[in-house]
């Protein structure tokens, strides 16, 4: 959100959207596009199941979209929300595949002065999402990057010339910044304050050489809350797939054409000016990426949904809603969004393992 610089927001304190309702959250069967499913479903009991219980509550009350040409769900008041494979049956996540060998995901995520609830959500619920994705779907080869959505240094650079601590941290630990920490979609590699996170092989994504995947996300996932105003997560995360992934870019080899790609995208803020081009352009972006396969990327976003009757984001949030990225999400044959006011993600992530399966069911790897 554009709260400006807020020392107090960096500490993380009075983060995070404001009155996040405390029976809010649970993640309710999808919509079609455009609508939002009513039915309060219990996510506790879904989270237990897929092991991704992250600690936060997941009582009933959020909504979600879904990818194009979807019928509504939920009139049967299912507490576990699918998404489905667009013009293929659903299918069953413990079926194997031999076509999908290797993911690359994308997260984009809002590191403005009010995300930081958000972000240790985030963080509670994507090692779940991937521990569940390796033991389900057929893929055995990762990749992981995290963008933010500014291009201003780390908080602690200037701090570090004056102090010898930052918020507790000796500057002597803190890298200073390159290049690429000041460039807009490039992979993070250090926290909120400078701190390395110990990325292998000198890439700015995470891959399989690094065995800790849950902790290396943990690092680069918090993001902070020291960006600018005017938060740009679509141009971020078409810079990240474009520019920076060509040769001598800050993101080279992330891109892989026998690879899916995820993009999962999270923000309180509406991209509604402040990143260049518009819907259209930044999925046509995607689509070069993949060289025209629409059926190899999915898309996922957590943003606000206030102006949606049931939606999570209740009349106190801070979370401005946010029509064009939940069309964006919904323009994906793969695509869904749910409330970023979501008392967890974990359900969200959950159903979502589903429909990666399905995209690597008919995945065709180009070469």
């Amino acid at each position: 959100m554009r709260n400006g610089w807020v020392w107090g927001a960096m500490l993380g304190l009075g983060c995070g959207v404001g009155a996040r309702p405390s029976q809010g959250g649970g993640f309710d069967s999808l919509g079609a596009p455009g609508t939002s499913v009513g039915t309060e479903a219990s996510g506790s009991a879904m989270d237990d199941a897929a092991g991704l219980t992250d600690g936060r509550a997941t009582e009933g009350g959020s909504t979600a979209g879904r990818g194009s040409g979807d019928a509504a769900d939920g009139a049967s008041g299912d507490p576990g929300a699918v998404f489905d494979v667009a013009g293929h049956p659903d299918l069953d996540p413990m079926i194997s595949d031999d076509e999908c060998q290797k993911i690359d995901f994308l997260f984009v995520i809002d590191n403005s002065a009010s995300m930081t609830d958000e972000q240790q959500a985030l963080v509670a619920s994507v090692p779940g999402f991937i521990a569940t994705i390796e033991s389900t779907v057929n893929a055995q080869n990762y990749q992981l990057m995290v963008v933010d959505t500014d291009e201003g240094s780390p908080i602690c650079t200037e701090l570090c010339t004056v102090l010898p601590n930052c918020f507790g941290t000796p500057c002597s630990a803190i890298d200073p910044p390159t290049a690429c920490d000041l460039t807009l979609g490039a992979g993070i590699v250090n926290n909120a304050v400078g701190v390395g996170c110990g990325f292998a092989g000198g890439n700015r994504y995470i891959t399989d050489a690094r065995a800790d995947l849950a902790a290396a996300f943990s690092c680069a996932g918090l993001v902070g809350a020291g960006g600018q105003d005017g938060e740009r997560p679509m141009e971020s995360m078409v810079e990240a797939v474009t520019t920076e992934v060509e040769a001598g870019g800050c993101n080279t080899g992330f891109i892989r054409d026998d690879a899916l790609l995820v993009v999962t995208f999270i923000t309180d803020e509406e991209d509604d000016g402040d990143s260049q081009g518009d819907p259209a352009s930044w999925k046509q972006a995607l689509l070069s990426a993949k060289g025209g396969n629409e059926q190899a990327i999915i898309v996922l976003g957590l943003v606000g949904d206030g102006d949606v009757p049931g939606g999570g984001c209740g009349p106190l949030s801070i979370a401005e809603p946010a029509p064009i990225l939940r069309s964006f999400a919904e323009s994906f044959e793969f695509g869904a969004w749910a409330s970023v006011c979501s008392a967890s993600y974990a359900p969200f992530f959950a159903d979502a393992v589903s429909t990666i399966d399905g995209a690597c069911e008919i995945f065709e790897p180009r070469g």
